[in-house]
């Protein structure tokens, strides 16, 4: 593989993960964390949501902009392989 398409599969790889984390979250999904360790947890869901879905936003603009001829495939995997 060479740089370019290194650089294409590590960006498409990284949105398909965050765009999964973003629907585990959609799904119902919950994150809370503690501020401390006696601390009462938070719930953190909406912001972990929002945040991860400007990143994909911003993945998705940067495969646009540097592969815009690849830019439109299909960011899910196949869930089984073709052997």
């Amino acid at each position: 593989m060479n740089a370019d398409e290194n650089r294409y599969v590590e960006i498409t790889t990284r949105l398909r993960s965050v765009k999964s984390f973003c629907d585990f979250l959609s799904g119902g999904g919950v994150v809370r964390i503690a501020q401390s360790d006696s601390g009462p947890y938070q719930d953190v869901t909406a912001a972990l949501l929002q945040r991860h879905r400007q990143e994909a936003e911003a993945l998705e603009r940067t495969r646009r902009s540097l592969f815009p001829d690849r830019a439109d495939e299909d960011v899910r995997p196949s869930l089984y392989s073709r052997h």
